[in-house]
């Protein structure tokens, strides 16, 4: 499994824009939510990494061994993507330049 905890080590401090898009349609798409990222975490269960906004808030999103998980570098930053395709439900975490 890919080590996200060292490759996103470098965003901490950085602020971030956080978009959860549902491809389902069932939930309309939410506003983006800007944070500062603090540090990230894989959780014990290796499923999900946990993106902690302070000390103790964070956004558990899953995490795959495919191209389902990605990191890739945009016009408007480095952006972080998981689609969780059994929710219907498309993370995006861009780091703000």
């Amino acid at each position: 499994m890919e080590n996200w905890e060292h490759r996103l080590a470098s965003y901490y401090g950085k602020r971030m824009e956080l978009i959860i898009e549902d491809y389902a349609g069932s939930d309309p798409l939410a506003p983006p939510a800007s944070r500062p990222l603090h540090h990230v975490m894989l959780a014990h269960e290796g499923t999900h990494l946990q993106f902690y906004f302070n000390e103790k808030q964070f956004l558990a999103i899953p995490v795959y061994d495919d191209d389902r998980t990605r990191l890739q570098e945009a016009e408007q930053g480095t952006v972080f993507t998981s689609e969780d395709t059994a929710a219907k439900l498309i993370y995006t975490v861009r780091f703000l330049l």
